[in-house]
């Protein structure tokens, strides 16, 4: 698929309405409201999408025993474990609180969280660009792409179902 495919995205504001100023995201780990469920025992709580690079920011809490599929980075992304533990199956690793992570771009892993984590993980990312997901066990081949548009829609279809207001969101945006 032609990466042109992907440049119809995007966040919905008038270029004129985004605000280019600092800004404060407060997160609040304990409301399980504000947690956007996005793989089975995965959820996250936006701080920043940055429409100019499709990169965003945000608090990941997984599960014990919860896996993210195989997906391969566009872009460099920073990680800092805030609790639990997890790790990459293609790594011999493994990150505890206090662990920070810089991955260059290129590599495709699979995060998952251990089933011996004390508790779950709460991890901060801050990706720049895109997340290529691949159908890893048949093939390798593209399965699923996520950017800072796709996550912000996404965060935005929960906050409606969830009587949320997603104007709170446009807040994020960058």
């Amino acid at each position: 698929m032609p990466i042109t495919a992907f440049s119809s995205f995007t966040d919905g504001l008038d270029p004129n309405r985004r605000s280019r100023e600092h800004f404060i995201a407060d997160i609040n780990l304990e409301d399980d409201r504000l947690w956007v469920p996005y793989a089975d025992g995965v959820w996250f709580q936006p701080c920043c999408f940055n429409v100019t690079s499709g990169g965003f920011t945000a608090v990941v809490k997984a599960l014990p025993g919860a896996k993210l599929g195989t997906h391969y980075h566009v872009g460099t992304v920073y990680g800092y474990t805030i609790r639990g533990h997890w790790r990459y199956l293609e790594h011999d690793w493994v990150a505890k609180p206090g662990t920070f992570i810089c991955e260059p771009a290129g590599e495709a892993h699979t995060l998952v969280i251990p089933h011996d984590s004390p508790e779950p993980a709460l991890i901060f990312f801050v990706v720049a660009g895109g997340l290529i997901y691949l159908d890893k066990a048949p093939h390798g081949s593209f399965a699923a792409y996520e950017d800072g548009f796709t996550i912000l829609e996404l965060a935005r279809q929960y906050y409606r179902q969830a009587g949320l207001d997603p104007r709170q969101l446009d807040l994020l945006i960058r």
